[in-house]
């Protein structure tokens, strides 16, 4: 029978990341990663073809390996800003990652397997070529690296109908469908919808051109306020301004406004109420470009679309057999709720600090590897769901804050935190004597109290965002 210490379920960019500070903490540990696809990398084998990381490439990844070489982009929407990868540079990435943790012998990836769960006598996986089955004695734990599992476009299943003679297309497939003079219809509110329409102004697609069905208005983040290494100064900023805007907002609606004002947040169309925040960003650039498309549906989800009419929520709008619709409501970000990380069965997978995913993932590795207590473990790494709505923004926050707390406390976590690649603060000390950095920490400690007070009256029980 094969045995390891560890089976990680899920070789994408969670479970490779957790591996990584895993064995790199842990010199006698061993590790088995399964995964259904045909190669590590997880939903990133399926990425639409004009993808980019939302973040720098800087603070992505596998914590032993670096992701592109910490340029600053000289042209395009992304100008001024640290690289960010494209979705093809990401996958050959989590390739060389993925070869560097078998070399060093202790790592075995099992591609086109899967998980079954309990057998008789181990953990029960299949190949998928062959259907044959095996059990795998694992001597400490399974590690659930798809807990979190994102909806991507190319795989989701669409939930509404599409009648006969409608062309609709996943937007993977957009470049592919686009031609010379056609009208679009783009669906979908987040961030997938958002690269719909940079691509298509992008690529000479008049604005009057594209329609835009948003059942709901989103917050994007300033990009500005997520760069690391020279410009972690914003950074800080933008946390300052968290701090700052809990602390003063009366109510909900109130902490949004002052985010908006304060340059934290933006909306697309800042006349339309916005109550979606997935935690994405946009440069000033994309706003630019995606303000220029006026014709938005804001008549609810899409109920059905066919050859002549679209059916949304609550009412219709007309179409024709020559409008590419653009598929682009894949939830993205899982809505699971929290559950401990360490259990006694299992580790699972899950965000700690707020927008960090593979970040989370090395740490949860790291802290298994440093420590030995499971009640520990879960102090140092608290989950902290994925937020869906405004109402989810002062959980998430707090809940943040207060993790952060506690690991200055702790050397071993403090050091590896310090030292981290995937730590989008790590350069904060080299620039802790700037004026504006300064200014920034002295806001948040002067807010922080107050802010983590005020916002816990504003906290809702965790929300789906159905």
């Amino acid at each position: 029978m094969t045995s390891t210490d560890y089976l990680v379920i899920g070789a994408g960019a969670s479970g490779l990341a957790f591996a990584d500070a895993l064995v790199e903490g842990d010199e006698d540990a061993e590790v088995i990663l399964v995964d259904r696809r045909h190669a590590p990398g997880g939903h990133w084998l399926h990425a639409y073809p004009f993808v980019r990381l939302h973040s720098p490439s800087s603070y992505y990844g596998v914590n032993s390996l670096p992701l592109g070489g910490d340029r600053i982009d000289r042209a395009g929407e992304n100008a001024g800003y640290y690289e960010r990868a494209t979705g093809s540079e990401v996958r050959d990435y989590f390739a060389e990652a993925a070869s560097n943790l078998v070399r060093n012998g202790r790592v075995r990836i099992l591609t086109r397997h899967e998980h079954l769960g309990n057998g008789s006598d181990g953990e029960q996986i299949r190949n998928l070529d062959t259907g044959d089955l095996q059990e795998v004695k694992v001597r400490r734990r399974p590690v659930d690296a798809r807990y979190l599992e994102a909806s991507v476009p190319a795989t989701h299943t669409p939930s509404f109908e599409v009648a006969p003679g409608a062309r609709v297309v996943p937007v993977g497939n957009l470049p592919a469908a686009a031609e010379s003079g056609a009208l679009y219809t783009v669906l979908g509110s987040g961030k997938t919808a958002v690269d719909a329409c940079t691509w298509l102004v992008d690529n000479d697609v008049e604005p009057d051109r594209i329609r835009w069905v948003r059942p709901r208005d989103a917050w994007f983040h300033d990009r500005g306020h997520f760069q690391p290494l020279d410009m972690v100064g914003g950074v800080m900023e933008g946390i300052s301004l968290d701090a700052e805007a809990g602390a003063q907002a009366a109510d909900l609606d109130d902490l949004f406004d002052r985010l908006e004002g304060s340059g934290r947040l933006v909306r697309i169309d800042p006349s339309s109420r916005a109550t979606m925040y997935r935690g994405t960003m946009l440069s000033a650039g994309e706003l630019r470009a995606v303000r220029q498309i006026e014709d938005v549906v804001r008549l609810g989800r899409v109920r059905r679309i066919e050859a002549d009419r679209i059916v949304l929520d609550v009412g219709e709008i007309e179409t024709d057999r020559d409008m590419v619709h653009v598929d682009c409501t894949a939830l993205g970000l899982c809505n699971a709720p929290a559950t401990p990380v360490f259990q006694p069965d299992r580790i699972v997978l899950q965000e700690v600090r707020q927008n960090s995913p593979t970040f989370n993932s090395a740490l949860i590795g790291f802290v298994e590897a440093a420590r030995d207590n499971d009640t520990d473990k879960n102090r140092l790494c608290p989950p902290n769901p994925h937020a869906s709505s405004i109402e989810d923004w002062p959980r998430m926050t707090r809940r943040t804050w207060m993790v952060e707390r506690r690991w200055p406390g702790e050397p071993d976590v403090w050091g590896w935190v310090s030292k981290s690649r995937l730590n989008l603060l790590r350069a904060l000390p080299d620039h802790a004597a700037e004026s504006s950095v300064k200014q920034s920490l002295e806001r948040f400690v002067a807010h922080v109290g107050e802010a983590d007070s005020q916002l816990s009256r504003f906290e809702t029980p965790y929300s789906s965002g159905e």
